[in-house]
């Protein structure tokens, strides 16, 4: 009998890394995961600041919210962050479960964090300063040691491999959130098309990725949508520097680059202000671990 996509592991294993095949996005991207790492120590002071403002702490209340009511955040419980940055989430679930485990490779997101838990004389937070991807659960002994494995919006988990190592890593819970549908917007996409004459395309990260294969291994997950709807306003000048960076990440940014973004800031400018709406969605996830339940690798 053939097996529905929906029941069929490989079906999903093979849409998620053909989705990360075809994007343009992913086949431009110049940087190496070192150049990443060192990109996240330079932005670490701006994202700390930026992510403790109304709108992330609001983000971080639902979270926790979640965790909770689900019963996937308790006293005594073991928990691993991935992607903990500076501390968003490590630092107020370390208030209520006995021990936290951050991994952040980011040494600039590391001393943030290590900050914010002497400030709270927190001692029951442990740092691992590495990747997902260098960390052996297997060989370092970590197959089920948590209760709960969390992983909110991190290049970590980011394919077949990295979530199945998240689930080996955990005895009870499993926690992951992720962008769903169109990441960036139109102005940037507008942008793309004009420097390289394609769309930019969809979102290989889509957690509509992870939650089908989650789906096909046997899992049910609880999975939670939450649209944003913002409109950002910058001065041209600033506008103009922060889409330079972002098109840093695929190419050289020449004379002739700079003046295409200059005018592109220019001519959709009102009064000096650049003013972008962005309309995006995010999924959050979670499952609990069946050990009866095989992996898909």
């Amino acid at each position: 009998m053939q097996l529905l996509p929906a029941g069929n592991s490989k079906f999903w294993i093979n849409l998620w890394k053909e989705a990360q095949r075809r994007s343009p996005m992913r086949n431009r991207r110049r940087h190496t995961e070192k150049d990443m790492i060192e990109m996240w120590n330079n932005r670490a002071k701006h994202f700390a600041k930026n992510t403790n403002k109304h709108t992330g702490q609001k983000r971080r209340q639902r979270v926790l919210g979640f965790l909770e009511q689900e019963g996937a955040l308790q006293k005594g419980f073991k928990v691993l962050d991935i992607g903990a940055g500076p501390g968003n989430f490590a630092i107020p679930m370390a208030r209520i479960v006995s021990q936290v485990t951050a991994l952040e490779p980011a040494s600039e997101m590391v001393k943030i964090l290590q900050k914010r838990a002497a400030v709270e004389n927190l001692e029951n937070i442990s740092i691992m300063q590495r990747t997902w991807q260098e960390v052996d659960v297997e060989e370092e002994g970590l197959v089920g040691q948590f209760d709960l494995v969390f992983a909110s919006m991190t290049p970590g988990i980011q394919d077949p491999e990295t979530l199945n190592k998240m689930i080996k890593a955990s005895r009870g819970y499993c926690y992951l959130s992720g962008f769903s549908g169109h990441r960036w917007g139109e102005k940037y996409r507008e942008l793309w098309q004009i420097f390289y004459d394609e769309d930019l395309g969809d979102n290989p990260g889509d957690i509509i990725y992870p939650f089908g294969l989650l789906y096909s291994m046997g899992y049910r997950p609880n999975l939670r949508f939450t649209t944003h709807q913002r409109v950002r306003e910058h001065p041209v000048e600033e506008a103009t520097e922060n889409i330079m960076k972002f098109f840093e990440n695929y190419m050289d940014i020449s004379a002739g680059a700079k003046k295409e973004i200059e005018d592109y800031v220019a001519k959709h400018a009102d009064n000096g202000t650049f003013r972008q709406e962005i309309n995006s969605c995010s999924g959050m996830m979670l499952w609990r671990v069946n050990n009866d339940v095989a992996d898909a690798s």
